[in-house]
């Protein structure tokens, strides 16, 4: 009896290390903000890191969007991140992710406040488009300071945004030919510089 019940503990161990590493196989992206990947950019006052956080701080009425130049990924994936304002005199401007972007000049972002609103904008042809309109959500914890846990999961041409744990948003969407760059974007307006940080950033194969 004995020999049968290690003979099951270990099964049960090698599957599990079978499943530990299915999951680790599936990360296609991941980054704890140790030191600042040069596949963001440069270090300077506009984009560091700090604390396990990449910090990104616009000057007053500036859109600061970092892609992330390490690779082209599967258009269907599933990010999630935590992100945090550090400042912001500018409560109404949104900063957030970054996904189904083509280059620079076209892409999807879901946009948080700090105080508690929410919008999916997509850029395009030199414009900014509302794929899901700007709304207030309890779902999102306000204020300088407060961590949210937003995560994006792509399927297709479909998109689903859920924060804290509650979805907030699904929307269709027009993904990019041939993949996706994934980043970061900041913005601020007249009232004055805002900074967030990003933490907990890891983009698997769903």
């Amino acid at each position: 009896m004995k020999r049968k019940r290690t003979a099951l503990v270990v099964a049960g161990a090698m599957v599990l290390l079978m499943v530990t590493a299915g999951l680790a196989a599936n990360v296609l992206f991941e980054d704890k903000f140790t030191t600042l990947n040069l596949s963001w950019d440069l270090p300077s006052a506009k984009i560091h890191v700090k604390d396990g956080k990449l910090v990104i701080t616009p000057d007053k009425n500036e859109t600061l969007s970092y892609l992330n130049q390490a690779a082209v990924l599967p258009n269907d994936m599933e990010a999630s991140y935590t992100i945090t304002f550090i400042k912001a005199p500018d409560p109404d401007s949104g900063s957030g992710f970054i996904f189904w972007a083509k280059d620079y000049n076209e892409y999807y972002v879901i946009e948080t406040t700090p105080n508690g609103s929410f919008a999916i904008e997509r850029y395009m042809a030199k414009r900014w488009l509302l794929p899901v309109p700007w709304q207030q959500s309890d779902a999102i914890k306000k204020g300088v300071g407060a961590d949210n846990q937003v995560k994006v999961v792509t399927k297709g041409n479909q998109a689903t945004i859920t924060i804290n744990g509650k979805e907030v948003a699904s929307f269709s969407g027009q993904p990019p030919e041939g993949g996706s760059l994934i980043g970061f974007m900041v913005a601020t307006g007249a009232a004055g510089s805002n900074s967030a940080g990003f933490s907990n950033f890891q983009v698997v194969q769903p």
